[in-house]
């Protein structure tokens, strides 16, 4: 999973109660989750730890070499992950080139207007998705 707009906001450190209680939902499921983070500061640690979870941090995404270093360490299949985050050009790209599953969620703030720019530049592919899941 991404870390930065996907299940914080880049304005907190601080994991909410409901992120701790769906990540333990997720393990109670026997879902591994995973921080998948091109983030290169501290974050992916201190969100980790907080989460009980491991990460990768300067993940590169959609680079390949990381997540194949990650998927060889766990024993894991492509086919049996999925790459959940806020930016297609990134986490869904990320996931498509791997031929990986992925979920792409409604970034948490769009207060820094590089970031709306960013997602503006989305849009299109947003809208095909949704028409996608309506057939």
């Amino acid at each position: 999973m991404d870390l930065d707009n996907t299940l914080s906001p880049y304005s907190t450190d601080e994991a909410t109660p409901e992120l701790k209680a769906w990540i333990d939902s997720l393990k109670a499921a026997g879902i591994e989750p995973f921080l998948f983070s091109n983030n290169k500061g501290d974050r992916p640690e201190i969100f980790s730890r907080q989460l009980d979870v491991e990460f990768v941090k300067l993940a590169h995404k959609p680079k390949q070499a990381v997540l194949h270093q990650v998927l060889a360490r766990k024993g894991a299949a492509v086919e049996d992950i999925c790459i959940i985050g806020d930016q297609i050009y990134t986490d869904v790209l990320c996931a498509s080139i791997a031929g990986a599953k992925s979920i792409v969620v409604r970034p948490i703030s769009l207060k820094n207007p590089l970031h709306a720019l960013r997602y503006g530049a989305e849009a299109p592919f947003r809208l095909i998705g949704r028409i996608k899941e309506a057939h």
